[in-house]
C-alpha cells in the first residue's frame, strides 16, 4: 500500500506541496512538506522543505495571485497528469493559503 498525502497544486508553478498525514504537529509554517517542481522533468524528485520557507521563496512571492487546487492522493496518483481535485482557490497572499489550511484543518 502507497502512502497517502493531502496535496495542493499551485498550478501556475507546477508545484505540487506533500503535506504527510501524520506527524505535523503546532504551526503550520513550521510544517515539514515535501515539494514536487513538475516543470522539472527530469524525474519526481521529492524535496523535504520547511512549509514557511517555502512560501516564502521569491518564484511563490512576486506571481500572486495562484490557481490552487487540493486532493488527496499518493505520490504515484499525483504524478500523472490527470489531477482530481477535492477543492480549488484562488489566493492573493500567503495569509489566504493559510486561511486554506486551517479551512481544510490540516
Amino acid at each position: 500500500m502507497t502512502e497517502q498525502f493531502k496535496v495542493f497544486h499551485f498550478q501556475e508553478l507546477d508545484w505540487l506541496i506533500y503535506f504527510p498525514l501524520e506527524g505535523n504537529k503546532g504551526k503550520n509554517c513550521d510544517y515539514t512538506v515535501f515539494l514536487e517542481n513538475r516543470k522539472e522533468k527530469t524525474n519526481h524528485t521529492l524535496n523535504r522543505v520547511n512549509l514557511g520557507a517555502l512560501m516564502e521563496r521569491r518564484e511563490l512571492d512576486e506571481h500572486y495571485p495562484h490557481t490552487v487546487g487540493f486532493f488527496k492522493a499518493s505520490v504515484d496518483d499525483a504524478a500523472s497528469s490527470e489531477l482530481r481535485y477535492m477543492e480549488i482557490r484562488t489566493i492573493h497572499d500567503v495569509n489566504e493559503f493559510w486561511l486554506f489550511l486551517n479551512a481544510l484543518d490540516l
